[in-house]
Parts: C-alpha cells; sequence; structure tokens
C-alpha cells in the first residue's frame, strides 16, 4: 500500500493537469497516486497492527461473527491504476452522442460563465464541510452569503436558504411550510399546469403524511390556470393552507401571477410562486416580490437554479431555490421553512462576519419535531451559482437573456407561415413555446438524428394535438437556429409572405427595475474565491476528524471524470440512444452497489443520506400498505444513538409521535446497553406488546459510538417476526463494506452516503448523494427509474413493477453518480475490503493511543472494540476544574472543539452522540506519522485544559475571526447584502498550514501567549 502509481504522459494531456504534483504541503505525501488512495505505508499498516497486538487485517473485525460477512469476495472487477482509469471514463463518456437539441421543460440549458470551472477547482471550498464550526468556515460563508444576496437581488426576497435539493423537493417543503404556518389546514392547492415530474414528487412525498393536494385545473384553451374555477375551490374550501403556482408554467406560457396572488390575498392562504431565477433579469420578467395589485409579493418562492452555473448533466446536481419574506411586518414565519440559512453575525471582538442562523429548526437539533429531515444541501452547487452571477452581473444576465429571447422570436417568425405548424396557444411566453403541429411528434423528432428539435408533450395534461415544446437559451448560434427551421421547412411547406401570428409580451408582465448586481472582471471573482478557499481547511492536507461525516480524501480524477463534456452535456429527455455512456454507468453503479450490499435491488434517484432513509420508509409504507396494514403498522423504533435524520425522516413521512388509545405511535426509542448496543431485552419487550404495530426499525450500524452492533442479526430476526422492515443507516459504511452482507444481516433498505463513504467532496454541506439497496421484499417498489442491460448489450430505462413514484424531477445526481463510479473503478474487488480495512485500523489505532489519556464513551464500554470512530470526553474532575476558571460545564465540550482550531485542524463532532462528547473519525486517508501527530494535538490540547482552562473562554485564537456570538446572530437576523462591491475578507493571524508544521507544544505557548494578549487588551 501507499504504493505511487505512475502515470503516462497520455494520460496528463487527457487530464489537463499532472498528479505527480499533488504533494501534501511539505510532505512527500501524493494521496491521489497512492493505491486505493491510501497513504499509509505497508510498514505504517505492520506497525500499527502490532501496536494493537494483531497479526492481520482481518483480525480487526473478529469479534463479527462469521455468518453474517461475506463468505466469498464481493463480485467487482479488478481496480484499475491510475491510466487505466483515465482512459476507461474518457471511453465511457464517449459512449453518449449528444446531438444539437432544444430541451429545457424545467431544466433549461445556457452557457457556463469561465468562473465556474475555475471555482470547481478551489479545493478548500470543493472538500470542506458544512460550516457548523464558523471560525474555520468563513470562505463557505462567504460564498453562501454571495449566492442568497444574488438570488435576494433577483427575486426581492430578503432571506433566501442556502439551497435544497432541488425544484420538486423546494415545492414539497413549501408547502409543508404553508401548512405550518396555517397550523390547522391540512389542504394545499398546487396548479396542474406545473411540470409532471415535479407533480410526481410531490405526490410521492405527501403519500402517508395526511397532507391532502388539491389541484387548480388548466383551461385547455388558453393553456393556463383555469382562474374562475380556482376561485370556487378557494372560496369554498377554507381549510386549504397555501396555493403553488407558476409564474412559467410547463407549457411556456405566463400565468398572471398579479390576480393568482391577489386571489391568495383574498382567500388568507400563502402563495407559493415558482420562478425561474434567470428569467428575473434585467428586461427580464417581474421579480415576485411585486407581484400582486398592491405589490406586496408572494409568500414564498420555489426553483431550480442548476442552470445558472452546470450542464444538464443527465439533471443533477440540482440548486433549489427557496425563498420566503423576512422585513418589518414579516419576521416569523421563516421559523417554519426548511433548510439552511447564512446570516450576518459578529466575533467576540464585535468584528463583522458570517454564520449559520435559526439551526433550532434543523434535524441535528430538533429530531423528530425539525421542519424538515434535510440535512445537507446542495452548498457547492450554491457557491458556483453565487459565482455566476457575480461574474456575469446585470449586464451578463441581460445579454443571455436577451439572447434566448431573441432565439425564441426569431425561429417563431420563420416557422410560423407553415401549415401544419401553429402556436397551440395564443398567451404570452418567453423563450419556451409549445407548438401543434399536423403529424406525430415522436415521429418527427426521431426522422433527425443530429439534432433533437424539442420535447414530445403530447398528451400533457389531457391535453389534445400534436404537442411539441421547443426551449431556447444562449447555447445556440444563428446557424443552429437555422439548421433547427429548415429541419421544420424540410417536413412542412408555406406561403413566406403570409401573416404571422406572436402573443405580445404586456408590460404587467415584466420586471421594472435591474437587480443591482455590480459588474465585476473575472480576475477580482477569481482572487476574491481563491481567498475563500484559503479560509477554509481541508481533508487533501491533513486529518478532518469529524466523527460520522467520512471526511476522506475526494480524488482529483473524480472530478475531473464528472466534468467530461460526454458526460455533462446529456440532458435527461434525451432519448435514451443518445445517453448509452451514462445509462452504462448508471447500471455499472447500481450492480456494484448489489454486489457491496448483498441486497438485490437498487435505488440510484436518491440524492442525500436523508433522502435515502425517506426512500426506505416510503418503501415500508408501500410494502405494509399492500398487504392491508398501513393504518395498523404506525411505529418505527429508533435507537436513542441515532442521528437526527432517523427520527426527523420517519415523523416527515407520516410516522409522527403522538398517542392513539393511550398508547405511542410514530416512534418508539430504544435505549443502549452499557456496551453502547442497542438494549435487546426492552426490544423483546416491545416486540411481546407492541410486535402488530412495528412497521420497522432503523438503526445505524455500526453505531454512533463506533460500535458495531453484534446483535443486529437478532434483532432484524425479532423485526422479521411481526412483518417488520429493517432500515439500516449506512453512514458509516466505511467501516463495514467489501465485508459483511447487509442481506446476511437482515436488512430490508439501507442508504449508502456517496458523499462519505464513496468520496464525494462535501463541498461545503452538499450536494451529497446516495444510493439506497433494497431486499427482495422492496424491490418492486422502487422509486425514479432503474436501468436494464439489453441482450444486444445496450441499455434502457425501466421502471419497477409497483413503483411508489419520484423524489427528484429527474434521475438524481448523477455527475456525482459518475465520482463514485470512477472511484469504484480505482477500488476494485480488493481496494472496497481494504479501504474498510485501514479505516477500522486507523481509528482503532488512534483510540488504543488515546484511551488512556482521555475517559470513552459510553462509559464502561472501554473494551468493546470500535470500527471507524469513537468518541472521547473528559473525567468529572476535568469538568469539575474547567468551570472553576469560568467556563460553565454546559459550554465545556463546545470550547474544546475550538481548540481544535488553534492547531491547524476542523474540530471533531462536537456534542454528538453524547452531549459531553467528541466523535472522532479518522478515515484511512492518512499516514501513521499524521495519525500521531493527531495524537499530540489531543494529549497537547490535554494539558492545556490542566494546566491553563481559562484558555477556553478566549478560543479559538489565531482564526480570521474570533469565537462568534451565535446568540447575537439569531438576534439580529440579516440574510443579505447589496452586491455593489466586494468586501475585504478576513485574515488568518497564523494559517492553519503554519500551525500545523508547528510543533504542538509550541502551539500550546502561542495559545497561552495569544490568551494573556486578549485578557490585558
Amino acid at each position: 500500500m501507499s504504493h505511487t502509481q505512475d502515470v503516462s504522459n497520455a494520460t496528463i494531456d487527457k487530464l489537463g493537469f499532472d498528479p505527480r504534483s499533488l504533494k501534501v504541503n511539505s510532505q512527500d505525501i501524493n494521496r491521489e497516486l497512492a493505491k486505493n488512495y491510501i497513504s499509509a505505508s505497508d510498514n505504517d499498516i505492520e506497525s500499527m497492527l502490532k501496536e494493537l497486538g494483531l497479526n492481520s487485517l482481518d483480525e480487526l473485525f473478529s469479534h463479527i461473527k462469521d455468518d453474517v460477512k461475506f463468505s466469498e469476495k464481493i463480485a467487482l472487477e479488478k481496480g484499475l491504476n491510475y491510466d487505466e482509469l483515465v482512459a476507461n471514463l474518457d471511453t465511457l463518456s464517449k459512449k453518449n452522442n449528444i446531438p444539437t437539441n432544444y430541451l429545457g421543460d424545467g431544466l433549461p440549458q445556457y452557457k457556463i460563465h469561465d468562473i465556474v470551472p475555475y471555482v470547481c477547482n478551489i479545493r478548500g471550498l470543493t472538500t470542506a464541510y458544512t460550516p457548523y464550526q464558523p471560525e474555520r468556515s468563513q470562505g463557505t460563508l462567504n460564498t453562501l452569503w454571495i449566492y442568497s444576496s444574488a438570488i435576494t437581488a433577483l427575486t426581492g426576497f430578503e432571506a433566501i436558504n442556502s439551497s435544497l435539493y432541488e425544484r420538486s423537493t423546494c415545492l414539497f417543503e413549501a408547502l409543508k411550510t404553508g401548512v405550518r404556518l396555517a397550523r390547522k389546514k391540512t389542504k394545499v392547492l398546487v396548479s396542474e399546469a406545473i411540470y409532471p415530474q415535479d407533480r410526481s414528487v410531490i405526490e410521492t412525498n405527501a403519500a402517508h403524511t395526511g397532507l391532502e393536494i388539491l389541484w387548480a385545473p388548466i383551461n385547455k384553451e388558453s393553456g393556463l390556470i383555469d382562474f374562475e374555477i380556482t376561485k370556487e375551490i378557494l372560496t369554498t374550501n377554507k381549510d386549504i393552507a397555501a396555493f403553488a403556482f407558476g409564474q412559467v408554467n410547463s407549457l411556456g406560457l405566463l400565468e398572471d401571477v398579479d390576480a393568482l396572488t391577489d386571489l391568495c390575498q383574498e382567500n388568507d392562504v400563502s402563495s407559493i410562486a415558482i420562478i425561474d431565477p434567470i428569467l428575473l433579469a434585467n428586461k427580464g420578467l417581474k421579480k415576485p416580490s411585486e407581484y400582486g395589485s398592491d405589490k406586496s409579493g408572494v409568500t414564498m418562492i420555489v426553483g431550480e437554479g442548476q442552470h445558472l452555473c452546470l450542464d444538464a448533466n443527465y439533471g443533477g446536481p440540482g440548486l433549489g431555490i427557496f425563498g420566503i419574506r423576512f422585513n418589518e411586518k414579516n419576521k416569523n414565519q421563516i421559523r417554519q421553512t426548511a433548510g439552511r440559512y447564512v446570516g450576518n453575525a459578529v466575533d467576540m471582538n464585535n468584528k463583522q462576519c458570517l454564520a449559520m442562523v435559526l439551526s433550532t429548526r434543523e434535524q441535528h437539533i430538533r429530531r423528530e419535531k425539525a421542519t424538515s429531515n434535510i440535512c445537507s444541501n446542495q452548498s457547492f452547487v450554491a457557491t458556483i451559482a453565487g459565482a455566476a452571477l457575480l461574474a456575469h452581473g446585470d449586464q451578463g444576465l441581460e445579454t443571455k437573456l436577451g439572447i434566448s429571447r431573441q432565439n425564441t422570436q426569431y425561429f417563431l417568425a420563420n416557422i410560423l407561415h407553415l401549415d401544419g405548424v401553429e402556436l397551440a396557444f395564443n398567451a404570452p411566453y418567453f423563450n419556451e413555446v409549445v407548438l401543434k403541429i399536423n403529424k406525430p411528434v415522436k415521429d418527427f423528432i426521431n426522422s433527425n438524428d443530429d439534432i433533437v428539435i424539442g420535447k414530445d408533450i403530447t398528451g400533457r395534461h389531457g391535453l389534445e394535438g400534436n404537442l411539441l415544446k421547443i426551449s431556447f437559451g444562449d447555447l445556440h448560434s444563428q446557424e443552429d437556429i437555422d439548421k433547427l427551421i429548415n429541419v421544420f421547412k424540410n417536413n412542412f411547406t408555406g406561403d413566406e409572405n403570409a401573416d404571422v401570428f406572436m402573443p405580445d409580451l404586456p408590460e404587467k408582465f415584466l420586471r421594472t427595475d435591474a437587480p443591482g448586481i455590480a459588474q465585476f472582471t473575472l480576475e477580482e471573482v477569481k482572487a476574491f474565491y481563491d481567498k475563500c478557499g484559503e479560509l477554509n481547511v481541508s481533508p487533501d492536507d491533513a486529518i478532518y476528524p469529524l466523527g460520522s461525516c467520512t471526511m476522506k480524501y475526494n480524488p482529483y480524477v473524480n472530478d475531473w471524470a464528472a466534468g467530461l463534456k460526454g458526460f455533462t452535456m446529456a440532458h435527461p429527455d434525451l432519448d435514451d440512444k443518445y445517453t448509452q455512456g451514462t445509462l452504462e454507468l448508471l447500471y455499472n453503479i447500481q450492480e456494484d452497489f448489489k454486489a457491496i450490499t448483498g441486497l438485490p435491488g437498487v435505488v440510484t434517484q436518491a440524492v442525500a443520506g436523508a433522502q435515502g432513509e425517506l426512500v426506505g420508509i416510503k418503501m415500508f409504507q408501500a410494502y405494509h400498505a399492500d398487504k392491508g396494514n398501513a393504518q395498523t403498522k404506525n411505529v418505527i423504533l429508533i435507537p436513542k444513538s441515532a442521528h437526527g435524520t432517523n427520527p426527523a425522516t420517519a415523523a416527515v413521512a407520516g410516522f409522527v409521535p403522538g398517542k392513539e388509545d393511550g398508547k405511542q405511535v410514530g416512534i418508539i426509542t430504544l435505549d443502549a446497553d452499557q456496551r453502547g448496543q442497542i438494549d435487546l431485552e426492552q426490544l423483546k419487550e416491545i416486540i411481546k406488546t407492541d410486535g402488530d404495530r412495528i412497521a420497522g426499525i432503523m438503526v445505524t450500524n455500526p453505531n454512533t459510538a463506533g460500535v458495531f452492533e453484534e446483535n443486529f442479526k437478532e434483532v432484524a430476526d425479532l423485526i422479521h417476526s411481526v412483518d417488520g422492515l429493517v432500515y439500516m443507516d449506512g453512514a458509516n459504511m466505511n467501516a463495514i463494506a467489501g465485508i459483511v452482507s447487509l442481506e446476511k444481516l437482515g436488512v430490508d433498505a439501507c442508504h449508502n452516503n456517496l458523499h462519505k463513504t464513496w468520496t464525494i467532496p462535501h463541498g461545503g454541506g452538499g450536494p451529497g448523494d446516495a444510493i439506497v439497496a433494497v431486499s427482495d421484499k422492496l424491490v418492486d417498489y422502487i422509486p425514479g427509474t432503474q436501468v436494464e442491460k439489453l441482450s444486444d448489450g445496450s441499455f434502457k430505462k425501466v421502471r419497477a413493477k409497483k413503483c411508489i413514484g419520484d423524489f427528484h424531477r429527474h434521475d438524481g445526481n448523477v455527475a456525482h453518480k459518475v465520482r463514485a463510479y470512477t472511484y469504484l473503478k480505482a477500488l476494485g474487488q480488493d481496494g472496497v475490503v481494504t479501504m474498510s480495512q485501514i479505516a477500522v485500523l486507523s481509528a482503532r489505532y488512534l483510540f488504543n493511543k488515546l484511551k488512556d489519556v482521555y475517559p470513552m464513551l459510553p462509559l464502561g464500554a472501554d473494551n468493546t472494540p470500535r470500527m471507524h470512530e469513537f468518541i472521547i470526553t473528559l473525567s468529572d474532575d476535568m469538568f469539575a476544574h474547567i468551570e472553576k476558571s469560568g467556563t460553565p460545564k454546559n459550554q465545556i465540550i463546545a470550547k474544546v472543539g475550538k481548540l481544535f482550531l488553534d492547531f491547524g485542524l476542523h474540530a471533531p463532532t462536537v456534542a454528538f452522540p453524547e452531549v459531553f462528547g467528541l466523535m472522532i473519525e479518522p478515515t484511512e486517508s492518512f499516514t501513521k506519522k499524521e495519525l500521531d501527530e493527531f495524537c499530540d494535538v489531543l494529549i497537547a490540547i490535554k494539558n492545556v485544559l490542566s494546566d491553563s482552562p481559562e484558555v477556553l473562554q478566549t478560543a479559538p485564537h489565531f482564526t480570521p475571526i474570533k469565537k462568534v456570538d451565535e446568540v447575537w446572530a439569531n438576534k439580529n437576523l440579516k440574510f443579505y447584502t447589496e452586491l455593489k462591491e466586494l468586501w475585504e475578507l478576513p485574515s488568518d493571524e497564523v494559517s492553519p498550514k503554519q500551525l500545523r508544521l508547528n510543533d504542538a507544544i509550541e502551539v500550546v505557548e502561542m495559545i497561552r501567549k495569544k490568551h494573556r494578549e486578549i485578557k490585558e487588551a
């Protein structure tokens, strides 16, 4: 291991960078070219095993019963070397044959600004974690601040969250927000004219929840919402909480948003506008903050922003835009929303900075009472969207939008004279049009292989006629548009001198002011984002010890592969014949995860671990409903130590905690025994008293204490004995992948976090991604699409027999599937096992070195083998000692976390799952020397706490800002700034790199000195 691979010049030419130059700081470590991306040498591994008294890596797993392990090697191919890997991905991408196309339909296509690939290569931004430690995350926070400020400029909305998965998820979350705002109302009204894929997502999510969706019908003559029927629905149903409608509907037509907003106000329901941000540029459409006759605007906005900064990428990762009003008239509604917000803050020196705010709504704090189960966002997509909007400025956005409108009008002016071709509706449009033609649309589209003229939407919303939807952006040249026109002229004839009718675009639909995004040079924007990257830390450089987050090395080659044009330019509406490369990749990753988990079915549509959980629980509900048990199976069992997403997911799915006939329904919490595992006796008692009501159990394995649930199979058998189902939270698969068979464990559904175990970069909080593997019982219910390999070797998309619907507007975060696939091809059959082995070895080695320095949690479980992570705490005497120095006990662990920042590191996971614990996960990415240096830091911190506990009051000491006053931030909420100039970013007092190079003892003295200076100032 740690053998550095050779790389050919041909590979370097393809990559556009030299992977041999990717060394860590001043050390001679090249993680990129290390076999399996494992930096530890054979000598390192042998030495660590020796210290643990072990003779082999297999012995690390000796406490796990053989009957739940794979008996043979997993059915993956042999891992590829670096040259082979690059050639494989290059070849696969070229199996896609991307034609010139005019597809959009909810996923528009525009040119991508040059700033985007530049920012995508700033590793301090791409690989950092969610900014829970604001003092070491000002880089990410500033990029998200720019994003929210830019969307505020476009929409006029004062509070834009840091993004959700994509538009359809945003819409569902907005509908739920509307219900919470209305309190006792449980119905929502949604325009029938939304995209069919969005409708599928909200209906899938709403199933079994008590949320009732009513539909505002389309007037089939106008193609618009039938205003009179909608008005009647609202006036006769007084229990409607919210009404959602598009500014531009799925037929490309402009709705009368003023009249619809007025209708909401008249009937006291929340109004939700579905918008496209690029259409709100200068000289574009009216901003939603001014809808209505009184220009007071709608309550909430949702939209898709992927096209601001990314190509189609076969549908994802997307960028779900969500906003709500926050002004003098309305400061409370925001507290009912989902997602993260970045707000203005100050540090202990009253220095302006940024921080995440309103976190008490989120799952990691509120658990089953959270507003949503979502715990990641599309952070990095938001980052590059903000960068693109900043680099374009008002003028650049106006130009893009102008080209798209001009292309639309030019095209129509040259084809509407043709017989058999007409606008399907006479309503105003902007840059998407629906044509009615006198021949089958599918045949017309298929008659031209080198150009896809649009999308066949015949039959959409029950409309009559052969309907072709054509979408325009700024991608196409004049020559491209002329070719499109010629396709029509070659298939239809007409009098070129005939009058052509094109509806006017009334002024009431248009924006009246410029957004106010100033113009900056490309170099100015690059310099700003470079500095942002320097304000974070990255697992490239050192251990990033966040427990349960698996902050391992993210290979550069994965990002290169995901950026290949063959993959990125594939629109999800292209026929399968054009996208065989992407489909082959999805098929292979689907089959690989069947092998890795041992389970027969795989869902590829989920875009995050939390959404993977929701997919699993929704399939549980479908299974029980199929058997007629939907009402009686009303309990999910969840251990107390579970991730906050587990209880939040159960509640979101419909298992809301409460009492019925004196019995607990929704969620029953399981305790842990003295070894940190599920209390088996408690479970047996629950099975005895409530077995007929148990829908399933959710168990993280290994659990959040780093302990493998040795009785998992017995737990599964007990649950199965009452026809319950078993969900395994696979957040910690990095410890067991390729070693433990989930089928043998008795698992019915399990998600794998691709942004943890399978090396997708965290991006400052997302986008994440997930694979959900399922048992035979659930295969027929798989949501989204599967990829099937045909006898001729080609691939096609299919749906499961009893498919429960969709969780994404298209096929999920496909670009991330490319990254995970690239990693799997590098590891292969043996590498997956080695990954898990070294991850466990690294954690067990640290645990062994630190168990005499710090008490370990759970208390009394020191002899229980740890897997990939462990939890340290302080002794009662140490807590008392620190309290005497002036730090209250309930603040001590959080402040100890800040001391890690003083050593140039990120903090471990603080106060979860144990309130007085720090959870540490080293991953397999680091050398023994790096692990030993990390131990030195922990020993130094212990010594500081013993000798100078008062330093906690001023920690951290060398970061760009001092301890953030988060109470102030949450009392003085502000979510945007005007983008008239770029502000000066703060600077480190001592850089993380320099702090890591210093000896730990030297850093201790620096901390003490700095503390004295602060106190004397």
